[in-house]
């Protein structure tokens, strides 16, 4: 009497997650046809993965060494809404009785063996979605453990434990505990490794590490371990089955915890392959037969998967916090760098920025112009609607000067109360004197309302100066020919521009004034 369990190819999984609902879709939403489309094919994949089982079992004397059904299983319905589970833990049921029929056990010990393995992937799926969430994450540090807990050591154990059970009463099996060990380590590795990896196929993140550009990398790293291993196993003179912890390691630390999935996958297989056809390390072993050799080998990728994807979901956890730090970090940065008011660029930001596009001008002799934007009778503006009025009135202004850089270099800042100023790098007179009238002629175009004001809108006056810093000049000259063009154009009436060519020179500054 052969147990039957089921092995497969992790493409046949990628075809089928084609028409999976998301992790965050509740299913619900989804046409029904779809959804139904989705459990067939689920179910001819479960069926298929059976018969493989079977012939894995005929090449290992009866044994299945590694029973993937389950892990497929479980994994496929932990990313989906709890409400859809029925559906698929029948399926999962039928696929298994099935599967067994078809091979020739009884109908009676095939529902007996289906229902130990629904057992199993119920109550993993149950008790681990109410304790940690649905939909479940395994690539975190504390559903891993408590899914390698619970459902690779516990569940399993209660399946193994039904299922040989259940097999003593049909068939003549040998003792109860080797049918139990046989089953239960095959169980462990069917649902340690094939759960994680259909649940990392399901994450729309994980096929970047498949592109064009990652895929080199990708192949590079996965060729290490699985080369280990073939070079480990074909070799039966000599004990080498360590050369393949640091191959695998490498893969932890470089491709994370999805490439950790497929190299112990790609593992398992290489290795049991070479075991089952009597090569590799193992039959170093004197005196023992051909299922103890397979116990061992499972114990082996056992051992490898329980230290390794811990490490490897710790990492990716420490990962996920360093990008969520430096998020925040970022965000704090922008925000102790923007004005509350109106979002641009706050002093201390523009000071800083002016310091640098001085320093960058200098080095490459390149002219940096500066605006010095005044709201024309903002006094008398709040006075007349308010601080509120006031307020977005400024907002409105903000806008206006910020649309109006095209330039990433550029920098738009609140310089003081109503003034704004604008540092425009590598820009010469005439294209500064260009963008400031621009913004004069936007603003008076909204027509806001300013019954002070002699033309009955808000209106803006601008300085501008340009000029290429010398070496041995201050950067306050910049600022001090823009201020001289501003009070230029506020004496003149207001509404206008006023431009300044600061020639910055050690010897002083001397400025050539000209009007808009």
């Amino acid at each position: 009497m052969e147990i039957s369990k089921s092995t497969g190819d992790a493409s046949l999984e990628v075809g089928l997650m084609a028409g999976a609902v998301p992790e965050t879709t509740s299913a619900s939403t989804r046409p029904e046809s779809v959804r139904w489309g989705h459990l067939t094919a689920t179910f001819f994949v479960l069926l298929l993965f059976s018969w493989l089982g079977i012939v894995l079992s005929r090449q290992s004397d009866g044994v299945a060494t590694i029973w993937f059904t389950n892990g497929l299983l479980f994994a496929l319905i932990v990313t989906r809404p709890k409400k859809t589970w029925l559906p698929y833990f029948v399926a999962g049921f039928l696929a298994d009785v099935l599967a067994d029929v078809v091979y020739g056990d009884p109908l009676k010990l095939a529902v007996g063996v289906s229902v130990a393995n629904s057992v199993e992937v119920i109550t993993s799926a149950i008790l681990l979605t109410r304790w940690f969430g649905n939909p479940l994450q395994l690539t975190k540090r504390i559903p891993l453990l408590g899914f390698l807990g619970v459902a690779v050591v516990g569940a399993t154990a209660v399946t193994s434990a039904l299922g040989a059970s259940w097999t003593m009463l049909f068939v003549n099996a040998g003792p109860w505990w080797m049918l139990f060990r046989t089953w239960y380590l095959g169980d462990v590795l069917g649902m340690a490794i094939i759960a994680p990896l259909v649940f990392i196929l399901q994450r729309p993140g994980f096929f970047s590490m498949l592109h064009r550009e990652q895929l080199p990398k990708t192949l590079l790293f996965l060729m290490i371990p699985a080369a280990a291993t073939a070079l480990v196993f074909s070799h039966s003179k000599d004990p080498l089955i360590f050369f393949i912890f640091p191959a695998l390691l490498l893969v932890v630390f470089r491709l994370g915890f999805p490439g950790t999935v497929l190299s112990v996958f790609v593992i398992a297989l290489i290795s049991i392959c070479f075991t089952v056809t009597g090569h590799g390390p193992l039959m170093l072993i004197t005196g023992a037969n051909l299922l103890h050799k397979i116990v061992i080998e499972q114990i082996f990728v056992a051992v490898a998967l329980f230290t390794f994807f811990p490490v490897a979901a710790l990492l990716e956890e420490r990962k996920a916090l360093e990008t969520s730090l430096q998020k925040s970090e970022l965000r704090y940065r922008e925000l102790a760098n923007a004005d509350s008011l109106t979002g641009l660029a706050n002093r201390r930001a523009f000071d800083e920025r002016l310091e640098q596009a001085w320093d960058r001008a200098m080095r490459h002799e390149q002219s940096l112009a500066l605006l010095l934007v005044d709201v024309d009778l903002f006094k008398a503006y709040n006075d007349l609607y308010g601080h509120v009025g006031g307020d977005d009135c400024l907002r409105c202004i903000a806008k206006v000067i910020a649309s109006a850089l095209q330039d990433k270099a550029e920098m738009a800042a609140r310089f003081g109360g109503e003034e704004f100023a604008v540092i425009l790098p590598n820009t010469t007179m005439e294209s500064a004197v260009h963008i400031a009238e621009d913004v004069r002629q936007a603003v008076a175009a909204m027509k806001m309302p300013h019954s002070g004001n002699q033309l009955g809108i808000q209106t803006i006056s601008i300085g501008v100066a340009a000029g290429v810093p010398d070496r041995n000049a201050a950067l306050i000259s910049l600022l001090t020919a823009s201020d001289h063009a501003l009070y230029r154009a506020k004496y003149l009436g207001r509404n206008r521009v006023e431009s300044t060519m600061a020639v910055m020179a050690s010897d002083g500054m001397s400025t050539a004034d000209s009007t808009a």
